[in-house]
């Protein structure tokens, strides 16, 4: 049984009037890369301006020569080069004011013995208007991000982190980071492929754990959110404890989501 421990960005989630706005960082698209030599590849999905990217590597290490932003005006800058580590998210600096940026070219390997795959995304804040008058909105983007016409603007799912769940036997890992802040409301979505929970028991900070119910068991399907209910007035979590399985993949990605 494998445990590892994420040193979240949940850190950030103290609540006050002191306390920095949340980064609502949703995932978009990813490229993929062979090992052994740099393979070119282009991503240009994007719906309206950002406030900022973060990248993210997923199964083995992987080395960009560059990653090379072009904006709205045509002008295009080198935004990121050197090794992005598995599962440890890099956020990318976005020069000077501009934030519509309309496409980005990756010169990058693998560094393992397998194909690696980079994760982007995107921080749209102020921006979420454009996303939404854009034309795939409904089709894409609202799923996505986990919104539709019925949430209110508040209500807004801040992404934490995630965990790797490799083969279709369970594996345990504890996902860490809360310090006993307060939250109102967690969810669970699977990225990339179908997912199975077997058990989340979440430890709160008064030492307290409860098993929370997540669809009984059942599979989770890739890219839509289950809302996983708190116990009574029970909202100071320290740690969920994830026992999680892939369903027709080799692995999966299982993202960790809250609402403050």
């Amino acid at each position: 049984m494998r445990k590892s421990h994420l040193a979240a960005l949940a850190a950030m989630l103290a609540l006050g009037s002191a306390s920095p706005a949340l980064a609502a960082w949703d995932r978009i698209g990813s490229v993929e890369f062979e090992r052994s030599r740099d393979h070119e590849r282009q991503y240009a999905n994007f719906a309206g301006r950002i406030e900022g990217i973060n990248l993210r590597a997923v199964n083995e290490d992987v080395r960009c020569n560059r990653v090379t932003a072009t904006f709205g005006n045509g002008k295009s800058r080198r935004v990121y080069s050197g090794v992005l580590r598995t599962n440890h998210p890099v956020n990318v600096d976005l020069p000077g004011q501009d934030r519509n940026v309309k496409r980005l070219d990756f010169v990058c390997r693998s560094l393992g013995r397998h194909d690696a795959r980079v994760d982007i995304a995107v921080n749209i804040g102020q921006y979420r208007a454009e996303w939404k008058n854009g034309p795939y909105w409904a089709q894409a983007w609202a799923r996505l991000f986990g919104w539709n016409g019925n949430r209110k603007d508040s209500d807004r799912w801040v992404r934490l982190g995630s965990e790797r769940f490799e083969g279709r036997r369970d594996h345990e890992t504890t996902y860490a980071g809360w310090h006993g802040k307060s939250v109102q409301a967690v969810a669970l979505k699977p990225v990339d492929g179908d997912a199975r929970c077997n058990r989340v028991k979440a430890t709160f900070a008064n030492g307290h754990t409860r098993n929370l119910n997540i669809q009984g068991g059942e599979r989770l399907r890739e890219d839509k959110f289950y809302t996983l209910d708190l116990p009574g007035n029970e909202r100071n979590l320290k740690s969920l404890n994830l026992t999680c399985s892939a369903i027709r993949d080799r692995s999966v990605t299982v993202e960790v989501y809250a609402q403050s």
